[in-house]
């Protein structure tokens, strides 16, 4: 199971407070493959050997672009991968599908947000590596959707199967049962955010959610 780390923007998780718990977590698990940090395109240039993917990224090539993130050049800011959709930065299904076809031909891995079966159901016809499902009213709440939707999960799974795709299980994940409840029905991944890092202790948060990551 992969944890998968969204810094967001907030003021705990951005400049010196991202350099921080990066730091953090880098004396407690060192290279964890486990551990995957999507990160701020403004925390880029953070030196970490942790895989790290960028929180949005465009199916462009380096070129004049003022104020767009090339998926392009992610390689060059030691980028694995990168998350698309989220529900705070929705995108077109057809940005997506470029979005896609360009990191796989770059080597670069995908992470598709999905608030629905039914945009589970689209999104996969990209053949995304990863899927997360994340119901929007979830997010940043205190009722993780392992608690609140966990047949959902299982239909999810069911739809993913055969198809390449991985499941990764986001919104308001916060615990370490939430991550023992995901994995039981079928999710291959966590996607968690202020659960951690808004958390006045990140890092004994990621201890014990990791414990539940095999």
């Amino acid at each position: 199971m992969l944890f998968f780390i969204n810094f967001k923007a907030y003021t705990e998780s951005t400049s010196a407070n991202a350099l921080k718990i990066i730091r953090d977590i880098e004396r407690e698990f060192g290279v964890s493959e486990s551990i995957v940090l999507v990160l701020n395109p403004l925390d880029s240039l953070i030196e970490t050997k942790l895989t790290k993917y960028v929180q949005t990224a465009e199916p462009l090539d380096s070129g004049a672009f003022t104020g767009h993130i090339p998926i392009g050049v992610l390689k060059e800011y030691h980028y694995s991968g990168v998350m698309l959709n989220h529900s705070e930065h929705k995108i077109s299904h057809e940005k997506i599908r470029n979005s896609v076809e360009m990191a796989s031909k770059l080597g670069l891995r995908t992470l598709v947000c999905a608030a629905d079966l039914k945009e589970i159901e689209s999104v996969v016809n990209f053949h995304p590596d990863f899927v997360a499902y994340e119901p929007p009213e979830l997010i940043g709440g205190n009722i993780s959707v392992s608690s609140a939707k966990p047949e959902i999960i299982g239909a999810a799974v069911g739809i993913l199967r055969g198809t390449g795709s991985k499941l990764v299980v986001g919104a308001g994940i916060k615990n370490r049962e939430d991550v023992r409840v995901s994995g039981k029905l079928g999710a291959e991944g966590i996607l968690v955010a202020s659960g951690v890092v808004k958390s006045p202790e990140p890092i004994r948060v990621i201890v014990e959610m990791m414990k539940e990551v095999v």
